[in-house]
């Protein structure tokens, strides 16, 4: 699905009139100064309500609140395009975003943290960390750390793994590890002190790295792990978008979201679209920063479903399904 680029009104003597021509429909709009030079890009509900308050058209603001900035003087143009759905208009909008402002410079986005396990390394440990060194061994994304802290303790209640930093010899003498409160309450299998061999512990990361990669294998846990969290490299999932009539189905792999691959479909042809998506190879960049910040929202939580890696397709779809609005979800149970 090609997402649809923005209609520019030019303004000349005629705010008016161009303001008019903006539709009242939710959205994502532009307004250009001189030069073609954006001076402010946004989302909106209402598209013609958001043009006018930023061109001097709205009504008088609250007493005692500074008036919004009117931009009519110095602008040239005004454009906008309709969104169907939540998350569509989010794309639109980061997709514009993008070349205008770097992730640097946007005080809007924080940098997600996952939680790292490699079942290779030598007594492995899950600590924190973000994803500028790679993504092997990574799962998440989460939204801030606290997050991420509270998955890592999960994790450690599941799994006897060492929470401590240190480096070691495995010797049932050592005195550090006598000394340790995980060990005495039996809380970390403790290979410092020799409980376990290096291969055991290995494989009990192993399971616990399984266990981080497959949401289904949380389902009966009451874990803290939010259940879109899931292996980075290689990942697979879908953002479901429901809109006032049709669901969108936008691929995300390895946290980019594949808008070439996205479908946009009536209720009555969801299981044939989810039978026939795909997830191609994505391209250098990454949408990490954003799609943790919409993981925060309560939908956005809702609209991630994770998929295997090859997809079971019937069960995607009944997962897909599961998150659709129930008004939306009863019109593809009756087709």
């Amino acid at each position: 699905m090609r997402l649809p680029a923005l209609d520019f009104s030019p303004l000349a003597d005629d705010v008016p009139g161009a303001v008019a021509r903006v539709p009242a429909a939710p959205g994502v709009a532009e307004i250009l100064g001189l030069e073609g030079r954006s001076l402010v890009l946004g989302t909106a509900s209402n598209l013609r309500q958001w043009a006018a308050s930023r061109l001097g058209l709205a009504g008088p603001g609250a007493a005692g609140r500074r008036p919004r900035t009117n931009l009519a003087g110095i602008a040239t143009a005004v454009g906008w395009t309709r969104a169907e759905g939540a998350f569509c208009q989010r794309l639109i909008y980061e997709r514009l975003m993008a070349p205008r402002v770097p992730l640097s410079a946007r005080r809007d986005l924080k940098p997600p943290v996952f939680l790292h396990l490699d079942p290779a390394q030598g007594f492995p440990r899950v600590t924190i960390r973000g994803a500028e060194d790679g993504t092997a061994g990574l799962f998440g994304p989460f939204p801030d750390r606290r997050a991420a802290e509270k998955a890592r303790d999960a994790v450690l209640r599941a799994f006897p793994l060492r929470p401590c930093d240190y480096s070691f010899e495995p010797d049932p003498a050592w005195p550090t590890g006598l000394g340790c409160l995980y060990a005495q309450v039996r809380s970390c299998a403790a290979p410092c002190l020799g409980r376990v061999d290096e291969d055991t512990y290995r494989s009990l990361a192993g399971r616990a790295a399984d266990w981080l990669a497959l949401p289904s294998a949380r389902a009966e846990v009451p874990s803290g792990v939010p259940g879109f969290v899931a292996s980075v490299e290689g990942s697979r999932a879908v953002i479901v978008d429901a809109g006032r009539r049709d669901v969108g189905l936008y691929p995300v792999s390895r946290g980019r979201v594949l808008d070439e691959a996205a479908v946009l479909v009536a209720p009555a042809d969801l299981d044939g679209a989810v039978a026939r998506l795909s997830w191609p190879s994505p391209g250098p960049s990454e949408d990490w920063p954003w799609l943790a910040s919409w993981l925060r929202t309560p939908k956005g939580r809702a609209s991630y479903v994770v998929a295997g890696d090859p997809p079971d397709r019937e069960a995607l779809a009944a997962a897909v399904r599961a998150v659709l609005p129930a008004r939306i979800a009863a019109l593809a149970a009756r087709c």
